[in-house]
């Protein structure tokens, strides 16, 4: 019977680590990955607004076209000119593209970093959570560690 026991207990102590493994640890790396997506929005939104910003500058200096570089993949770059800076395409998701005004465009780029904001917290909390279940496992383990032999 004290046999038994000690098995019970090592088996225990194996299926909680397993599930800190299997389940918690794969959990938070998901999390993580996806709050290091939502901060990288975040600030290619940034950059898009102060690019817009300059071109809302240059447009009420006069200026309405564009010279640039495109990327069009590879590391491989053309020149290109924008004829017309006034309006502006956004991705709005799945592929589809908004047209827009400049003005429009800074008030996109504010909608869409207030719902990444939100969605930035909650994955911050969601990695407390997990993080906690964590220690909490680790501490039932260590417990369930120190408990003596039944004889």
């Amino acid at each position: 019977m004290a046999h038994s026991n000690k098995i019970d207990l090592n088996a225990k102590v194996r299926e909680y680590e397993q599930f800190a493994n299997d389940v918690l640890k794969v959990d938070l790396q998901k999390t993580v990955e996806q709050r290091a997506r939502c901060q990288l929005e975040i600030d290619e939104l940034e950059e898009l607004r102060r690019n817009v910003q300059q071109l809302q500058q240059q447009q009420e200096a006069g200026h309405t076209t564009l010279k640039t570089r495109v990327e069009l993949g590879s590391g491989v770059f053309c020149r290109a000119a924008v004829p017309d800076t006034s309006r502006l395409f956004i991705g709005i998701g799945l592929g589809f593209h908004l047209e827009v005004t400049l003005q429009e465009a800074g008030r996109a780029i504010d909608l869409r970093q207030q719902a990444l904001r939100l969605k930035l917290g909650s994955c911050t909390d969601k990695a407390a959570r997990i993080k906690a279940q964590l220690k909490f496992v680790a501490q039932a383990v260590h417990e369930l560690m120190q408990l003596p032999a039944v004889q």
